[in-house]
C-alpha cells in the first residue's frame, strides 16, 4: 500500500514537471516566432520617404519646418525618411530625385513650389513614385500639391490691421512674386477700413533680411504704419526695425510676439509640419493620395491666429472675438 502511494506521488510530480516543461517550450517558441514576425513586419512595412528642401535646416528657417515634419511622420507612421537640405539648383534637384528613386523611395516630398517643374519631369518617367510639393503645381496623376486655405485667418488679421493703422496705409512683404495671395486679408481690411490702401513689396527670398529691411524702409517712407510680413527668418529683421520705428507688424508662421511684444499685433500661424501628417494620412489611406491640388484648412491643424497683442484694448479684443465667433457660427461671410 505504501509503495503504491509513493508511485502515485512520483507519477503526479512527473506529470507536473512534464506539463511545465512543455509549457516553457511552447512559450519560448511563441516568443521566438513573435520576435521574428515583428522584425519581419517592421522591415516590410517601412515605406521609404524622401523630403527635399532648398533651404538650410536651422531655427527660424523654412527648412526647419521640413525637419519638424520629418520628426512628426517618423513618430506617427511606419516610414523611413531621408531629408536633403540646401538643394537649391535644378541640377541638384534632379540629382537628388534620382538618388531618392534609386534608394527605393515611394514618396518624394518637395518642401516648396520650387520643386514643381523638376517633379513634373520626374513624375512622367516614374509612374510608380508619388511626387508631392507644398504649394506649386501638379500635372500628372502621380503628382499632388498640398496648400493652405488660410483665408479666414488672414481676414481677421486684416481686421487687426484695420483697428491699429492711423495712416490707413498697410504694407505687405511677400517672399516671392508668385507667393501666396492674400485676398481675404485685403477683404478684411476693406470691410472694416474701406479707406485704407495696401502697398506690396516682394523680397525675392524667404530669408533675405537685408532686402526685407530695404523694402520695409521704402514702405515706411510712403507712410505705412502696419506691415504684414509673410517671411520666415527675415521676419526677425522686420520686427527689429518695427521696434525702432514704432510701427506694427503682423507675424507669420509662428507666434512671433516674443520678438517684439509691443509691436506684433498678432501672427498668422502656419504649422507647416502638420502638412506632412496630412500627406501621410492620405498616403496610407485606403484611397491613397489624390492627384492635383489638396487644400488644407483649420481642421488639419495647419494654421491659426496667434493671441492679440497688448496694444489692443479689451473692447477691441472682444469685438474681434465676436466677429470670429460670428464667422464660426455662419453669421458672418466674407465679402
Amino acid at each position: 500500500m505504501q509503495q503504491s502511494k509513493q508511485l502515485r506521488i512520483i507519477g503526479f510530480i512527473t506529470l507536473i514537471v512534464a506539463i511545465a516543461l512543455v509549457g516553457t517550450i511552447v512559450l519560448k517558441t511563441k516568443g521566438i516566432m513573435l520576435e521574428a514576425e515583428t522584425s519581419s513586419s517592421g522591415t516590410l512595412e517601412k515605406t521609404k520617404v524622401t523630403i527635399i528642401t532648398s533651404d538650410v535646416v536651422a531655427d527660424q528657417s523654412w527648412g526647419s519646418l521640413a525637419y519638424k515634419g520629418q520628426l512628426k511622420i517618423e513618430e506617427q507612421f511606419p516610414v523611413d525618411v531621408t531629408l536633403y537640405s540646401e538643394i537649391n539648383t535644378d541640377k541638384l534637384m534632379v540629382q537628388t530625385v534620382n538618388t531618392a528613386i534609386q534608394d527605393g523611395s515611394k514618396l518624394i516630398i518637395g518642401h516648396g513650389r520650387e520643386f514643381s517643374d523638376v517633379f513634373t519631369k520626374a513624375a512622367l518617367i516614374n509612374p510608380d513614385v508619388r511626387f508631392v510639393t507644398i504649394h506649386g503645381t501638379a500635372k500628372h496623376p502621380n503628382q499632388t500639391v498640398y496648400t493652405f486655405d488660410q483665408g479666414e485667418i488672414e481676414y481677421f488679421a486684416g481686421l487687426a490691421a484695420a483697428l491699429k493703422t492711423k495712416t490707413n496705409k498697410i504694407g505687405v512683404l511677400n517672399p516671392t512674386e508668385s507667393g501666396d495671395e492674400y485676398p481675404e486679408f485685403e477683404a478684411g481690411l476693406a470691410y472694416y477700413k474701406p479707406e485704407a490702401s495696401i502697398y506690396t513689396k516682394v523680397v525675392g527670398s524667404r530669408d533675405n533680411g537685408k532686402k526685407a529691411i530695404q523694402l520695409m524702409k521704402e514702405l515706411l517712407s510712403e507712410g505705412v504704419d502696419v506691415i504684414y510680413s509673410k517671411g520666415n527668418s527675415y521676419n526677425r529683421d522686420v520686427i527689429d526695425l518695427a521696434k525702432k520705428e514704432d510701427v506694427y507688424v503682423i507675424g507669420y508662421l509662428d507666434d512671433q510676439s516674443y520678438m517684439g511684444k509691443e509691436h506684433v499685433l498678432t501672427s498668422v500661424m502656419n504649422d507647416v509640419s502638420q502638412t506632412y501628417v496630412a500627406i501621410m494620412n492620405d498616403f496610407f489611406s485606403e484611397k491613397g493620395l489624390n492627384s492635383g491640388k489638396v487644400i488644407l484648412n483649420a481642421s488639419h491643424g495647419v494654421y491659426s491666429l496667434a493671441p492679440f497683442g497688448p496694444m489692443f484694448t479689451e473692447k477691441e479684443i472682444q469685438f474681434m472675438k465676436n466677429e470670429m465667433k460670428k464667422y464660426e457660427q455662419g453669421e458672418l461671410t466674407f465679402p
